[in-house]
């Protein structure tokens, strides 16, 4: 542009004018490819990152321990795995693209312009010391507002899941002018902290036009003093106010570029603080505890003392053996340590070492994989995904065909009223279930536990939503099923202990009685009371 002007004081012909133009169009099909494929190459790569992001932030989820979850609501995880992971592909894409386009910028101008006079551009860059006064408060600004509203998002998300889930207790108890309420004030707070920041991102835009203009009459007075002067041409004016022109797009752009740099590092922190916090098994490689002569495995609590968290002991120097093949009932109160147990051997929370064994190895000594293959564990609640009861009782596992299925469904005493669902096995349950009963949900679950046969089976209160003569029922099916398996029977229902071996009575976290049913009825215990209890509810049920 400078030639080209100058050129025309001096009476160019057109055919170095049309020179000039060539050259013009040239540079600027040049710089749209440019441009074209750095932003191919790099907000693809940013694409591809928040892949490995999300997988790397799942694979994570899945190792971190249960107070973990107790601490952070699901919509809160919810919030960093999408909007979070979106925030970080939008500084590795736009902002790198935008940050990298504004610093080139800024060099190749500067450049050129110190070259052309520097004295000039002095002059057409002294406004620029407030934009970096400027860019760093409004920097410490977006910063506190982007990670503010990143939080309210969570607990926004957190409120959505909790009443999405628990939608059934909202109707029956009519809450839902509560409950909206609730999220109206959730939402609100998430919408005052969303302008606060977008009212400082929208600021900082006109307040660097303004310098760029500034700048601009800055040199129109000092390079018009020049030209008259005659120590500059028309045309290095020219030059001069393009460049100033060049750099008013990054300058008015690096507000909008310093904000989404924040926002995706502050982003960026919330998800590393999962990755982090992943627990990687010290022991993956560790081979499993071995069968005895192709026998079940046994299991061993010695000494045994745990707490949850910030709570009292829930079980208090727990010693006993359940011995390979051998099924063992553990009763008690609520409360007395039943369920921790059972957390425990499956290192869902985990064991003090040298506590818990299996086939005489230390639990804490086992790789989780190897360890939980060998154990097959239902808990109170049955959880069922939104897929058929196939895949259910299944769960994607090549080894299972549906036979096995069918006699696993079977022995948990749900088979037949899967064959009543006029898509039998191809039906497709509910989210968690809640197409199902409880009923029905729990003994899917066991049959999940059962189909693939496991040396340890832990039921965790499994009979608590059925009936009693369909107590009976499964406890019949599953004599035949588990025979020569290890055992482990959790429940408050006397009756299903009635099968066991052997009795484990548990009382606040201690161990008070052990022995056969009858032994224990006999000795006139704690056992015996519950059992006359039960016997009595039962009466007055019939009655």
């Amino acid at each position: 542009m400078q030639r080209a002007i100058d050129a025309l004081r001096a009476d160019a012909t057109a055919a170095r004018l049309g020179s000039y133009v060539g050259v013009i169009v040239l540079l600027a099909a040049a710089n749209g490819v440019a441009r074209l494929g750095s932003r191919f190459t790099i907000i693809g790569g940013a694409q591809r990152l928040e892949y490995d992001l999300r997988n790397d932030l799942y694979a994570s989820l899945q190792t971190l321990p249960p107070r973990f979850y107790a601490k952070n609501p699901t919509g809160e995880l919810m919030s960093r795995a999408s909007s979070d992971v979106a925030a970080v592909r939008s500084l590795v894409g736009f902002g790198a693209v935008s940050l990298v386009g504004t610093v080139f910028a800024f060099a190749g101008a500067l450049a050129a312009m110190l070259a052309a006079d520097p004295w000039l551009t002095l002059w057409a860059l002294a406004p620029y010391p407030a934009l970096v006064l400027l860019a760093k408060r409004f920097n410490a600004v977006v910063n506190q507002r982007a990670q503010a509203t990143q939080e309210q998002l969570g607990v926004l998300s957190a409120r959505v899941q909790e009443y999405i889930a628990g939608m059934s207790v909202v109707r029956a108890y009519t809450l839902e002018p509560r409950a909206s309420a609730d999220f109206a004030g959730a939402n609100r707070e998430y919408l005052g902290r969303s302008l606060a920041l977008a009212r400082t991102q929208a600021s900082f835009a006109p307040l660097m036009g303004l310098i760029a203009g500034v700048g601009t009459l800055v040199l129109l007075w000092a390079g018009g003093k020049a030209v008259v002067d005659g120590r500059l041409s028309l045309g290095a004016l020219v030059a001069f106010n393009g460049y100033l022109a060049y750099l008013t797009w990054p300058t008015i752009a690096l507000g909008w570029t310093l904000s989404i740099v924040r926002r995706g590092l502050t982003s960026f922190e919330r998800i590393d603080e999962i990755i982090r916090g992943a627990q990687v098994d010290p022991v993956a490689a560790s081979p499993g505890p071995a069968r005895q002569d192709g026998r079940p495995l046994s299991v061993r609590f010695a000494d045994l003392t745990f707490a949850f968290e910030g709570r009292a002991p829930a079980l208090r120097s727990v010693s006993f053996e359940v011995a390979a093949g051998e099924t063992v009932a553990i009763v008690g109160p609520t409360g007395a340590g039943k369920s921790t147990l059972g957390l425990l051997l499956a290192r869902l929370w985990e064991p003090p070492p040298g506590t818990v064994f299996v086939g005489e190895r230390d639990v804490t000594e086992l790789a989780l994989a190897d360890l939980r293959a060998r154990l097959g564990y239902v808990p109170q609640e049955g959880f069922l995904f939104s897929r058929s009861l196939q895949d259910n009782v299944a769960l994607g596992r090549e080894e299972v065909d549906e036979a096995r299925v069918r006699a696993a469904a079977a022995a948990a005493g749900v088979a037949e009223e899967i064959e009543r669902f006029p898509a039998g096995y191809a039906t497709v349950v509910g989210e968690r279930g809640l197409t199902l009963s409880g009923g029905q949900r729990q003994r899917v679950a066991l049959a999940r536990a059962l189909v693939t046969a496991p040396p340890i089976l832990v039921l965790d209160d499994a009979f608590a939503s059925v009936d009693a003569a369909k107590e009976e029922e499964i406890a019949a099916g599953l004599r035949r099923f588990v025979a020569g398996r290890t055992v482990l029977l959790m429940t408050h229902r006397l009756r299903a202990a009635q099968v066991a071996d052997r009795v484990i009575v548990l009382a606040e976290g201690r161990v008070v009685e052990a022995g056969r049913h009858a032994e224990l009825l006999h000795a006139g215990g704690l056992y015996a009371r519950l059992w006359r209890i039960q016997q009595l509810e039962e009466e007055i049920a019939r009655a």
